[in-house]
Formats: structure tokens, C-alpha cells, sequence
């Protein structure tokens, strides 16, 4: 009998070690790339609050690659991948499915999603997808969720003779190779994607957004707009997603790990 309670308490101690783990997936924005989260030192500001980095995710002519071989299954690690990051958002969500796939099935664990800028749009199409991978939570940094000006913008510039001013310093091909994408992150209106994708019901999971809240010029996002940012303001999640400010622009920096961290272990 005592030996039947002592392997018992051993089976729920280890149980509760693996179901305490957490995975996460960093996904990228437009025009960049997974390793942005290294070069932007992210990587490292998780690194140094105890989380293992897993590597890198990329295609390969025989399908997806992580040239990082871990020693042993750490309890707390997190991937980086590659999208096609000027694509559609329906083409980014698909090439997303497949990172996921692969990685959960390593895992074997609900995985944490975070992402910045328009990655976090791309996650919210995926997860409309219902596909048959665990999600905890999607924490998006600086996302625009209700679409963003510079988007309306660019578009419209492009569609006047100012266009041609794009075609005399070679910057056309850059802009039709995104153009679609830019139109799907224009600021939502009736009929257009945004405004689609925002009136879709989403899974119950936990959301967070992390803002960027500076009142210096210089530390500003001028690329999201503050109320964008926050997926409280999406129709479909009103009131159901955490708002975590973090100082800075639109762009990654180290202290984005260290807020990663703090969020994760705050319990939901």
C-alpha cells in the first residue's frame, strides 16, 4: 500500500511538472523575418528569465527545419519561424498551420502564441481556422487589430500620380509584392477584411494585448495607433483581452522578453 501512495505521488508530481511547461511560438510581422526576435534581443530577455530557446523553424525543399537539437525536453522554451511575411494574410495563416503542426507534435503541450505587428493578425485568421492544435494563450505586441492609417495611407498614395514618384526610386516592385496585404490591414470599414475578420466569433482562449504607451516623439509608434493595438476594441473580443503596457515604438526590443515572461507566469 505504501508503495502504491509513493509511486501515486510521484506519477502527480511529475504530471504536474509537464503540465506546468509552456511552449511558445514568436511570430514575426510584415517585411520581417524570425530571427528578428534574436538580432532585436527578445530572444535574450527571455533567455535570462529562464526560458530555453528551441531555435529556428524554416522550410527546406524537405519540408520544415530547426537545426537546434536540445540535449533534453526543457519545460520552458521558445521557437522562432519564418513566414512568407509580405504575403496574404490567408497564406501567412497557412504556412503558420504548419509550423504549429510540427511543433506541437514535439511538444505534445497547449502552446502560447506571441506575436508582433501584423502577426498578430495573421495568428487571429489562424485561429478562426478551429484547427486541431491547443491554444492557451495569443499575446500580440503592437498589432493593429483594427487596421492601421499608414496601410490607408501607402494604398492610396499608390493609386495617385504621387505613385510615380515610387516608380522613380524603384520602390513599385516592393509595393505590388505586398499591396494585397496592405489593403487587408487598412483600418476597418464595412466590407473590408478587417471588418471581417473582427465580427468572427474566436476561440476562448486568453488573449493579451501589450501596447506601446510612450508620451515621448521619440519613443512614439507611429506605424499602430494606440487604440488599434488593443484587441478590446475588436467587435468579436470586447472586454475579453488583457491590456500590458510596454514603453517604446513599433518596433522589437529586449524589453519585449522580459514582458513575455512577466505576462506568462502572471496567472490567467
Amino acid at each position: 500500500m505504501k508503495l502504491f501512495q509513493l509511486l501515486l505521488i510521484m506519477f502527480c508530481l511529475l504530471w504536474g511538472i509537464e503540465a506546468n511547461a509552456k511552449t511558445i511560438v514568436l511570430i514575426h510581422g510584415f517585411q520581417a523575418k524570425g530571427m528578428d526576435w534574436r538580432t532585436n534581443r527578445v530572444a535574450q530577455g527571455l533567455q535570462a528569465t529562464g526560458w530555453i530557446d528551441g531555435g529556428h523553424w524554416q522550410p527546406t525543399p524537405r519540408g520544415l527545419w530547426n537545426p537546434t537539437q536540445l540535449p533534453k525536453r526543457p519545460k520552458d522554451v521558445f521557437y522562432t519561424i519564418d513566414l512568407p511575411s509580405t504575403a496574404l494574410i490567408e497564406v501567412q495563416a497557412q504556412w503558420l498551420d504548419k509550423y504549429l503542426a510540427t511543433i506541437y507534435q514535439q511538444r505534445g503541450e497547449p502552446l502560447e502564441l506571441v506575436a508582433h505587428s501584423a502577426g498578430g493578425v495573421v495568428a487571429r485568421y489562424w485561429l478562426l481556422a478551429k484547427r486541431p492544435i491547443p491554444i492557451n494563450t495569443l499575446m500580440t505586441i503592437a498589432s493593429p487589430h483594427v487596421g492601421t492609417p499608414v496601410s490607408n495611407l501607402i494604398t492610396d498614395i499608390m493609386a495617385t500620380p504621387w505613385g510615380r514618384l515610387a516608380d522613380d526610386l524603384g520602390l513599385r516592385p516592393l509595393y505590388d509584392a505586398s499591396s494585397t496585404l496592405l489593403q487587408q490591414l487598412r483600418e476597418e470599414r464595412p466590407g473590408n477584411f478587417m471588418y471581417w475578420l473582427n465580427h468572427q466569433a474566436h476561440p476562448r482562449i486568453r488573449y493579451i494585448s501589450v501596447v506601446r504607451d510612450n508620451e515621448r516623439p521619440s519613443q512614439f509608434d507611429f506605424i499602430v495607433p494606440f487604440f488599434s493595438q488593443n484587441m478590446n476594441n475588436v467587435y468579436a473580443l470586447h472586454g475579453r483581452s488583457e491590456v500590458w503596457a510596454s514603453k517604446g515604438n513599433h518596433f522589437l526590443r529586449q524589453n519585449d522578453g522580459f514582458v513575455i515572461n512577466q505576462v506568462l507566469r502572471t496567472p490567467f
